[in-house]
């Protein structure tokens, strides 16, 4: 897979408009993390209400009028919103090898023909749970061709690194020694104030 961000195929999707999406998911993982925290919870039972809550979320901020590029087109449990347009769905799952049971289903309001490999016609959020239980969980978003194969792959919270574009080399930047200053001890500060 190239490195291609989603706003170079679809301008629809800007970077704000997935950073939005994805700290709502964030928002609610943590708020279920902390309702759902005691020797009576199971990760089954956080999971499923994680979903829920995402659900209804995004349901909540299509239906609220505070962003008009956002629209819900199947309310059902296969939620389906879209993007000025470009239709997608959200998974708790491996992004790498996403296994859940309608994942690849497509519904109505899927994009299912493209003129060619590389354009993609399936858009999915996909949620990963931390590996570690201090670390946070990861978001992506990833937009396949008709075949199921990744075309871009956009990682909420990852800085893109910069790549050269010609053969012209940059001369280093010499930074010298950070200056340091010793706070003062209350003395010198007395000493000092008297001088004046």
């Amino acid at each position: 897979m190239r490195s291609i961000q989603p706003w170079d195929l679809k301008p629809a999707l800007t970077e704000l408009r997935l950073n939005t999406i994805s700290k709502a998911f964030l928002e609610v993982y943590y708020g279920v993390q902390e309702v759902l925290s005691t020797e009576d919870d199971c990760n089954y039972g956080r999971g499923a209400l994680t979903f829920s809550r995402s659900r209804q979320r995004l349901i909540n901020m299509a239906l609220s009028g505070d962003f008009s590029w956002l629209k819900i087109v199947n309310p059902a449990m296969d939620v389906t919103l879209e993007i000025e347009g470009i239709p997608f769905r959200f998974f708790r799952d491996d992004h790498e090898s996403p296994k859940k049971k309608g994942f690849w289903r497509r519904n109505d309001s899927d994009q299912l023909f493209a003129a060619d490999d590389e354009t993609p016609v399936i858009f999915r959020f996909i949620v990963e749970k931390a590996v570690q239980e201090d670390d946070e969980p990861e978001i992506y978003f990833i937009g396949y061709n008709a075949q199921e194969i990744p075309v871009f792959e956009w990682r909420y919270g990852q800085f893109p690194i910069m790549h050269s574009v010609d053969d012209v080399n940059t001369n280093p930047v010499k930074i010298g020694p950070a200056p340091v200053e010793l706070p003062r001890t209350e003395t010198e500060e007395k000493d000092a104030g008297d001088r004046k």
